[in-house]
């Protein structure tokens, strides 16, 4: 089942003229429609073995809320990329993130967390290590119950791109164990936009 947001007014100055930015609004199915096929690919990455044996083996270790949050704040803290912030990059899932990432120019980022939020794998880095709090990952983790969400297109200051992050539920057994986002590109979204326009025509 699909989390439904607002109208959204796509902030697309940087790829497309004025006139043509006043174009794209989107209701909640139009854009459902135009990243279907995003979606689709996010849910066979998140089905992935990588992926999955990734947020199996974070799960299983004994890393409570409050270790996260402390490991959030230092992440925070430093806005290089440190040792560990790279380590999410180069373990089994960070480098099969960063490959699809690299190799698909629509992605802006995608990251991977567990059952809490916490990051398992990340590239780039993003801005934080903690996303239980965020919609991005309640909404789609559902309390192990497992949901497709699509974000307001705003801009990112990981991977310094307007897009629109797709959440879907890491599933293992039935259920959600953690939570695989990836940012779909503005130009991309707005690429599409002007093909349907074209059809239409």
């Amino acid at each position: 089942m699909m989390v439904r947001r607002g109208l959204l007014l796509l902030l697309v100055a940087a790829f497309t003229t004025p006139a043509a930015a006043q174009e794209l609004a989107f209701s909640p199915e139009q854009l459902e429609a135009v990243l279907a096929p995003k979606i689709r690919a996010v849910k066979r990455l998140a089905a992935n073995l990588a992926v999955v044996d990734a947020v199996k083996a974070q799960n299983a270790e004994a890393t409570n809320i409050e270790q996260i949050k402390q490991i959030d704040e230092e992440w925070r803290a430093t806005k290089t990329l440190t040792a560990f912030k790279r380590s999410l990059q180069r373990n089994p899932a960070g480098r099969f993130l960063r490959r699809h990432v690299r190799r698909n120019p629509t992605y802006g980022e995608a990251f991977l967390t567990d059952k809490h939020g916490a990051n398992v794998a990340a590239y780039p880095a993003t801005s934080d290590y903690w996303q239980g709090d965020e919609t991005k990952f309640t909404a789609s983790y559902d309390d192990g119950k497992g949901k497709i969400f699509i974000g307001d297109v705003e801009y990112d200051e990981s991977s310094q791109t307007h897009a629109a992050q797709v959440s879907v539920p890491v599933i293992d057994r039935g259920k959600a164990i953690g939570v695989l986002v990836v940012g779909v590109q503005l130009d991309y979204i707005a690429w599409k936009q002007g093909r349907g326009q074209t059809a239409s025509q």
